[in-house]
């Protein structure tokens, strides 16, 4: 059985109800963001980051797959309690899920993500104090597009998986409407991602996959200098050893595929 938090979900906007084309945002629409982790020791100062940004609303949802829950720990158990002051929803689930951790915890982030404007949130990245309000505000002018993403620092070269594109990461908002919310299910429903520990021998990687997928479903994408996000791991390097040229193409070649389906069908 999952472990859940206690507290009330708001009313969150069904992406799949919207017209597709249309942008309708209510004038409080939160950004949701989800957060997966594994335990990681930073996770704690992520959610604080999140719960201090100013001038937008947010939701929260953590998804834990670590072999103890995290939400035993006290700097988690603070954290959310400061979420809970200031009025941020923060909802959390322990599964334990093993072969597929990474695709089937975004799955069920999924599941509670539902609105419009979605963000997922690595748990060793903070956002700048400003940056969350500075997404926010041009994706509620920008209309329809696909991503928004802050610049990343301490990541080396690992965030371009393709040279010369926007590529997503951690902490960008992504418009979802109901062709963005169909491709991301059957992505992470069927695919093996470079992060899962098992899976086929046919291996994808996210980061290409997205930055593929929304140019594939003609929609643009920037990744804003005004908006700064940090890696906390000062002492990790990014793992490359799996990703390959082979690896990139092959998720590239999928997001178009999916996308001209869900266009297809649309």
């Amino acid at each position: 059985m999952a472990d859940n938090d206690n507290l009330p979900s708001p009313a969150a906007t069904d992406a799949a109800s919207q017209p597709q084309g249309e942008t309708l945002l209510a004038p409080d629409e939160p950004v949701q963001v989800g957060i997966l982790t594994e335990g990681k020791a930073t996770l704690a100062m992520v959610i604080v980051g999140l719960v201090l940004q100013e001038s937008v609303p947010l939701d929260i949802y953590i998804v834990d797959t670590a072999e103890s829950a995290v939400i035993k720990r006290d700097d988690v158990v603070f954290a959310m309690r400061l979420a809970s002051d200031r009025g941020v929803y923060c909802g959390y689930e322990h599964i334990r899920e093993r072969n597929r951790k990474f695709s089937v915890g975004r799955l069920r982030l999924l599941d509670e993500l539902r609105g419009p404007l979605i963000s997922f949130m690595d748990d060793d990245i903070v956002l700048a104090p400003s940056a969350s309000h500075n997404l926010y505000e041009r994706a509620r002018a920008a209309g329809v597009f696909g991503f928004l993403s802050p610049v990343l620092k301490n990541w080396g070269d690992a965030d371009n998986p393709l040279p010369g594109r926007p590529h997503y990461s951690p902490g960008g908002i992504i418009y979802q409407d109901p062709v963005v919310r169909r491709v991301l299910r059957d992505y992470y429903q069927t695919t093996t991602d470079v992060l899962d520990a098992r899976g086929g021998p046919d291996r994808l990687w996210e980061k290409a996959f997205l930055s593929e997928l929304f140019p594939a479903l003609g929609r643009s994408s920037e990744v804003r200098a005004d908006c700064l996000s940090y890696h906390l791991d000062y002492r990790e390097r990014p793992v490359r050893y799996r990703v390959d040229d082979s690896i990139v193409q092959a998720s590239v070649s999928h997001a178009r595929t999916l996308a001209a389906a869900a266009l297809a069908t649309s």
